[in-house]
């Protein structure tokens, strides 16, 4: 009779948990079902892909591209006359696109010029489909499509290192450039901020304690690679948003505790990795000792990066200032560098043919003064979005991540920064939140 008892209450345990396993299937199938149906896929996508593998990006422009023409190909005339405004963004990143085309006037070197136009088609292509097109977007999802594709880029590219540590046994083999197999560790360490910004803004917004805890671990997380990346523009901005976060955290909760302990966890975060990784240390370290020295005593043949940043400036500086107005052509910016790095004796850099590591100098280059200013109004009409909304200070916190990262780095010579620039740009500004 025990025995049967026991059967009985069996069998009803494992009906009651495939009942409940069949409802999660379900609710999943109706979850995906409905994502596929309402989409957008495309951008979703491109937030994933951005902090993951710019080699894929492509393939999400054309994704978002299609499934606009499929699920709706008509032209919203209303919208699109909304977006013909000086205060939109697109208009002038187009612009900035087009003063490539003008460059082609005064430019000898065709070849080069041409893969520049092609490899920059998507800050002319952004533009002209969000304001012809108006996209409704789950943000929450946006959101953490963007964070999901942040830590997967961590797992794959800790994986790699970890690969090669386990032969080399030496901690240089998981860090600094080493530790990014996707991108150039500027680029990555930079998406790494922007996931490192979006998981305090969920942190600081969070209603329950687990949700608290689980964004802050996160977003130590990202602190710790970060700081492994070596990458130097990481650093500045991780700086920045973390001075934010913790004066956002203290607005929020109103307790004399959280000042200090928000800044005794990121800076004891901070210091740890700043320890435990010698090369990161000395990398900080030679980078400030940089500046109180005169550039005549740079190692000019086997620069440090800092030391090479200053000596590229100096060279831009001059070539803006004998071609200020419409610069030195499209296809000849970078001949035009490096032939002036070996007239001022920057061996090291020319050899290397570097372009400025300053995104405002490399286009006013190319295409001068109209160009820049076309760069940087594209920046500053992000803040000047003749409408508030409640997206607001997520759109200011990405675009002035992503404008203080075009300081130290030329950020749109590459795909992997070119297009997500492209996109975020526009996209930010003209998509409508789904209610």
């Amino acid at each position: 009779m025990h025995q049967k008892n026991k059967k009985e209450q069996l069998l009803t345990d494992l009906s009651i948990k495939s009942n409940y396993e069949f409802k999660i299937m379900d609710k999943l199938l109706v979850g995906i079902s409905k994502f596929l149906k309402e989409g957008p896929i495309g951008i979703y996508l491109m937030a994933f892909l951005i902090p993951l593998n710019p080699r894929m990006l492509g393939f999400a422009v054309a994704i978002i591209i299609v499934e606009q023409l499929i699920r709706s190909p008509k032209i919203d005339k209303t919208h699109f006359k909304s977006q013909l405004s000086w205060r939109n963004p697109g208009v002038w990143l187009l612009l900035f696109y087009l003063m490539h085309f003008v460059g082609l006037i005064n430019t000898e070197n065709m070849g080069f010029a041409k893969m520049d136009l092609g490899m920059k088609a998507s800050l002319g292509i952004f533009p002209v489909f969000f304001m012809l097109y108006k996209v409704k977007v789950n943000w929450k999802l946006f959101v953490k499509a963007f964070i999901v594709g942040a830590f997967m880029s961590i797992l794959i590219n800790a994986g790699f290192s970890m690969v090669i540590y386990n032969e080399k046994r030496h901690t240089y083999y998981i860090t600094g450039e080493r530790l990014s197999h996707m991108m150039h560790r500027g680029y990555w360490a930079t998406y790494l901020v922007l996931t490192y910004f979006l998981l305090l803004k969920q942190m600081i917004a969070s209603k329950s304690k687990k949700s608290f805890l689980l964004n802050l671990l996160g977003a130590l997380l990202m602190i710790i690679f970060i700081m492994a990346s070596g990458a130097k523009v990481g650093f500045i901005i991780l700086f920045f948003v973390s001075v934010w976060g913790v004066f956002s955290l203290f607005n929020r909760f109103r307790n004399k505790w959280i000042l200090p302990s928000a800044f005794v966890v990121i800076a004891l975060t901070i210091t740890s990795v700043y320890y435990f990784i010698p090369s990161i240390s000395h990398r900080v370290t030679e980078a400030l000792s940089v500046f109180t020295e005169p550039i005549e005593s740079f190692d000019k043949v086997k620069p440090e990066s800092t030391t090479a940043r200053i000596m590229l400036w100096d060279s831009s500086r001059e070539l803006i200032m004998e071609n200020f107005w419409w610069g030195v052509g499209t296809g000849d910016v970078k001949d035009e560098l490096i032939k002036r790095n070996y007239e001022k004796g920057y061996i090291g850099v020319a050899e290397q043919k570097l372009n400025s590591h300053f995104q405002f100098l490399n286009s006013h280059i190319a295409i001068g003064v109209f160009g820049s200013l076309f760069l940087l109004l594209s920046v500053i009409m992000n803040y000047l979005k003749q409408k508030p909304d409640e997206f607001r200070a997520w759109r200011i916190g990405i675009i002035t991540i992503l404008f203080i990262a075009m300081l130290p780095e030329s950020m749109l010579e590459t795909q992997a920064g070119i297009i997500p620039y492209a996109f975020l740009f526009t996209f930010l500004p003209s998509f409508k939140p789904k209610q």
